[in-house]
């Protein structure tokens, strides 16, 4: 699978959240948000790297996102983690994701999975039969770019 589009997605996630320091001047809300978003993509990661394993090894993938979405999960590990390291947990589990998913053969790119989604609350909220080519989509042009986004709009203008 061509993961192109979403390695720069990534690279430009990544660019935002080093932009960002403790010597930022942010308020404790959106610094707040800023840890939340970090932690959040490097779980969300973790359970499609997963869920990509599933896929390649000829098991049916379920990509179920509660655990990144978990109030619980994610206070933990902020207040276990510096931003530094939060920004480390998403490069490192994006390295851990991308060669996954460029093994992928066609069949793979269109296999389906199941997309059980959860709200920033941890509640349940949906599932969805999707194929794989449709969450890298998603994740390309939808989530990565508006978690980049939100963080753009924390610097100050330059």
């Amino acid at each position: 699978m061509d993961v192109t589009a979403l390695a720069t997605a990534y690279a430009e996630l990544l660019a935002h959240a080093e932009s960002i320091t403790d010597e930022t001047p942010l308020d404790a809300p959106t610094r707040a948000d800023v840890a939340w978003r970090l932690c959040h993509i490097a779980l969300a990661d973790r359970i499609i790297a997963n869920a990509a394993r599933d896929q390649i090894n000829g098991r049916t993938a379920t990509v179920d996102n509660q655990p990144s979405m978990d109030p619980n999960r994610i206070t933990l590990m902020i207040n276990t983690t510096t931003h530094a390291q939060r920004i480390d947990n998403v490069r490192r589990n994006w390295a851990e994701l991308r060669p996954l998913l460029e093994t992928f053969s066609a069949v793979d790119t269109e296999a389906k999975l199941k997309l059980r989604m959860h709200d920033r609350n941890g509640e349940y909220m949906s599932d969805t039969i999707l194929a794989w080519s449709a969450l890298v989509d998603m994740r390309t042009t939808q989530n990565i770019p508006g978690h980049r986004d939100a963080l753009s709009q924390t610097l100050p203008e330059a």
